[in-house]
């Protein structure tokens, strides 16, 4: 299987929050599964974003670079195609919600490489995606394996 990435899973790792024992399981369980990992571009940026913010840029930099190389994520580059359909989701959202902007250009960005580059979205807030792919949560994607 393939799989995209949302921001909040690969940062849920660094953080340690509420949800970094699963997310650590997940990433054991897909390197034993040999399972593919993307992110998009957009993801990768968001991630950059924590770097630049740290207070040791340079040592954040390659701790997020060794976490990619060993969990094997590839980036998926935004292509015109996948980027219009980044836009169809953005408006569709707008109109549904009467114009009000309650999710972020990006998200759509997200959903629409998932939905080109791999067969489910991985993310810790399933609600924010409705694309045309499976999306799951870490654990979610392990239980359904079982």
């Amino acid at each position: 299987m393939k799989y995209s990435l949302d921001t909040n899973v690969i940062i849920s790792h660094f953080k340690g929050d509420k949800f970094s024992d699963h997310t650590d399981n997940f990433f054991s369980w897909v390197k034993d599964s040999g399972h593919e990992l993307y992110i998009a571009d957009i993801v990768y940026a968001e991630l950059y974003t924590g770097v630049y913010l740290s207070n040791d840029s340079k040592s954040e930099e390659k701790r997020l670079q060794q976490f990619l190389g060993v969990n094997n994520i590839d980036v998926k580059y935004t292509s015109s195609k996948t980027a219009k359909r980044a836009g169809e989701f953005y408006a569709k959202n707008l109109l549904k919600n009467k114009r009000s902007l309650k999710r972020i250009l990006p998200d759509f960005i997200i959903a629409a490489n998932a939905e080109h580059y791999s067969d489910a979205l991985i993310t810790w807030n399933p609600s924010d995606f409705d694309i045309n792919k499976e999306v799951m949560t870490p654990v979610e994607v392990m239980e359904e394996a079982a």
